[in-house]
């Protein structure tokens, strides 16, 4: 189990947790780790509340946002904002699968991918200055597991986009029911202790995104790929963030 953990936390963050080896992970150690994936969210949650309570006294409310949303990028090295730009441009660049896929592969950023990443940053930031101004810690600490409950959710049983392979193939090849179940659980009894009333509210919202997604990448890309796995995250934390901050 602990190898595991260690690849969902080396994959999903900067964080390198010891006695674990990526190099030598089977592809059932790498889909075994889309269980966790709840709790590298919930450990995100945890690491964002920590900062928040420890600076709200300190930061103006917008300030402390700001650096909410930067320690975020930073602890998951911007990993899925680039999955959020590639998307973008590859839906507003591309108008076959095959050439959408080939603009994931550009390393340069275009228009669309800029724009998308503005956008959501800023709508990131504005939540999360709602959130601070009403004290709603639970919301803070749940929505990072449930937008990393989306990702295992989007990869469940969705073929993986790029004939010759990548990267987040053998994720979905050896992905079974279990490995859904398991995270649906872990994700539920997390957020379910530490915020019911959030959770009631931010569980179909997720849902919604993850329907959305999976249909967008099956009709656009014929599949998924792990920046569309990434750009479910960012979706779908977005969404979350706005949601509780409408309901806070």
């Amino acid at each position: 189990m602990w190898n595991q953990i260690a690849l969902a936390f080396s994959f999903l963050t900067l964080i390198q947790l010891p006695f674990s080896s990526r190099e030598s992970a089977r592809d059932e150690d790498l889909a075994s780790s889309f269980t966790f994936f709840p709790v590298v969210g919930a450990f995100l949650g945890g690491f964002l509340t920590l900062w928040a309570l420890a600076l709200h006294s300190f930061l103006p409310p917008l300030v402390l946002a700001a650096l909410l949303t930067f320690l975020l990028a930073l602890a998951t090295r911007g990993l899925h904002l680039d999955g959020l730009a590639d998307l973008a441009d590859a839906l507003g660049g591309g108008y076959t699968p095959e050439r959408r896929l080939t603009i994931m592969k550009d390393s340069h950023i275009g228009a669309f991918g800029a724009i998308a990443l503005v956008l959501f940053l800023f709508m990131k930031v504005a939540a999360l200055h709602t959130l601070l101004v009403h004290s709603a810690w639970g919301a803070i600490l749940v929505f990072p597991a449930l937008s990393r409950l989306a990702m295992v959710l989007t990869a469940h049983r969705v073929p993986y986009a790029r004939r010759e392979g990548g990267l987040g193939r053998p994720f979905l090849q050896s992905m079974t029911n279990a490995h859904v179940l398991g995270a649906t659980l872990l994700c539920a009894a997390w957020c379910l202790i530490i915020s019911p009333h959030f959770t009631l509210w931010l569980t179909p919202a997720l849902l919604l995104c993850v329907i959305l997604v999976r249909q967008l990448a099956l009709r656009t890309l014929q599949g998924v790929t792990g920046d569309v796995l990434g750009a479910t995250n960012e979706i779908t934390e977005t969404f979350l963030l706005m949601l509780a901050a409408a309901i806070c």
